[in-house]
């Protein structure tokens, strides 16, 4: 049977003006969708520097509904106090029934960029997480980095990129936010690793803003970091007091935190949208 996306219709009587805050930030904009039903899941013994597991919904935002289009998860386990493994488990809905999967294990400095040092990965199009590759589309990578050079290696070739200064990845950018230290951050120029493969250098981290918001659960302290860089839309990492990544604005895209350790928040299946403010 065809899979379809879920469409989230939202009824015209369910739109209300953006508070001012809000609209002014244009990644608020993106999650003033969520907040008003949104639950973040209990704290369920998180330590940003210790082992924990977070579960992601990611949604897309069009004018007239919200459409979830995937899903995946992060899994940290500590190597000692300098030194952790990041497992990343992606799911992003097709079409045509099928899904394409990404497994991800990479080893990573406890540093302020979560920097890799070593990674596989594998990807592949099928219609359940076990299930067998759609044609040609299982593949499997590796990547290390040493001596300022990226060696991207699979079953038939080994590709190398200069891989110069600082560097981080996408996915490990998800862990790293959550142990900054808020305002008193630093700017940090670096090459980001787009996905698992694709060095863009001239890329910016450094801290945003932070503001208090009205959520479905009380008033919440959130904190913001940003990215910005070659060939990546701009993104918002916004992390709340305990230090977890809630949300992450990424273009027309958002990434919600739904779970916790195990323990999961509230995210109903209809959400609000907003008019603009006049």
């Amino acid at each position: 049977m065809k899979q379809r996306h879920k469409r989230l219709f939202v009824p015209q009587q369910m739109r209300q003006p953006l508070p001012s805050q809000i609209s002014q930030d244009f990644s608020l904009r993106r999650i003033a969708y969520l907040l008003p039903v949104y639950t973040p899941p209990p704290v369920a013994g998180f330590d940003s520097s210790g082992n924990w597991k977070q579960d992601y919904s990611m949604f897309l935002l069009q004018p007239d509904n919200v459409r979830k289009v995937g899903e995946f998860s992060l899994e940290r386990s500590s190597k000692g106090s300098r030194q952790f493994m990041l497992k990343v488990l992606t799911q992003r809905v097709g079409n045509s029934g099928y899904s394409q999967f990404q497994h991800a294990e990479l080893n990573c400095h406890a540093d302020m960029l979560a920097t890799p040092e070593s990674w596989v990965f594998n990807t592949k199009m099928a219609l359940t997480p076990n299930g067998k590759p759609y044609l040609l589309s299982g593949r499997r990578h590796s990547a290390s980095v040493s001596n300022g050079i990226l060696a991207i290696r699979d079953n038939l070739r080994v590709s190398k990129y200069p891989l110069p200064g600082l560097y981080s990845n996408e996915w490990t950018l998800l862990e790293a936010v959550q142990r900054l230290p808020g305002q008193t951050m630093k700017p940090i120029d670096y090459t980001l690793i787009d996905e698992y493969d694709t060095p863009q250098p001239n890329h910016r981290l450094a801290y945003r803003t932070q503001v208090h918001l009205d959520m479905q659960s009380g008033s919440e302290t959130l904190t913001a970091y940003y990215d910005l860089g070659r060939a990546v839309v701009p993104t918002v990492y916004w992390v709340d007091k305990h230090g977890r990544l809630i949300f992450v604005c990424t273009g027309l895209q958002v990434y919600a935190l739904t779970a916790t350790n195990g323990v999961s928040g509230q995210l109903p299946h209809q959400y609000p949208t907003y008019k603009a403010e006049a």
